[in-house]
């Protein structure tokens, strides 16, 4: 007899675990990648922290001031991600000789949201805000990432000769830092390890022959 109690109780107790509701699924919060505005500013330290952690984790990137990265953001030529927010992502674009080419640059994800695509939708933000801003520039791309050369591969940009790049001065200064500088300058800028890449306006086509010096070497005078 004592045993029926036993099992009538456990009988309960696994009825009202079958009506008990699950648990409530975790939603995340959304994510969203927008043009930067001036009030962005407030997140300077975030992200030259996030670069800073990219370069010391051994990403290709290379360090921005935080006067370098204000100016971007104040100027409305940048695109962050946001999440909850916190800013998450950052990139942002560059002219060069008045508008006729234009880099982007300081492209970072924060750690724990990589590898969800939030890279390509800044490099599609930031061609949007290219082609509005400066509608007849070439967008350019020097890069020694194969992730980015992925990237600008996926996006449209062709291979080219470091001879169709910018001449302007200010944008090789960029390339001083690297490890690889000697070797460019030697070159006089015509050649170099990074992967060259340009995104020519619609309806644009790019000369496909190109002089080339003694040496083999894409002239320095073509264009």
């Amino acid at each position: 007899m004592p045993a029926r109690p036993c099992r009538a109780v456990a009988k309960r107790t696994r009825s009202r675990a079958r009506l008990a509701p699950p648990p409530p699924l975790r939603v995340e919060p959304p994510i969203e990648v927008r043009l930067a505005r001036p009030t962005d500013t407030l997140h300077l330290a975030r992200i030259a922290g996030l670069i800073r952690e990219a370069h010391e984790a051994g990403a290709i990137i290379a360090l921005r001031s935080e006067e370098y990265l204000a100016d971007s953001i104040r100027e409305r030529r940048a695109v962050v991600v946001m999440r909850a927010g916190e800013l998450v992502g950052f990139a942002t674009a560059h002219p060069w000789e008045n508008g006729r080419f234009v880099s982007h640059s300081a492209m970072v994800v924060a750690p724990a949201l990589r590898g969800r695509g939030l890279s390509r939708r800044m490099k599609l933000a930031l061609v949007e805000l290219s082609r509005l801003r400066w509608p007849d520039a070439a967008i350019l791309s020097l890069t020694l990432s194969p992730q980015v050369e992925a990237l600008n591969k996926s996006c449209g940009f062709e291979a080219v000769p470091y001879c169709d790049l910018t001449k302007d001065p200010e944008f090789w200064k960029g390339c001083e830092g690297c490890i690889h500088h000697a070797h460019l300058k030697r070159n006089q800028q015509q050649d170099c390890h990074c992967w060259a890449g340009l995104l020519l306006p619609p309806g644009r086509v790019r000369q496909k022959v190109i002089p080339r010096d003694a040496h083999g070497h894409p002239s320095a005078g073509s264009s």
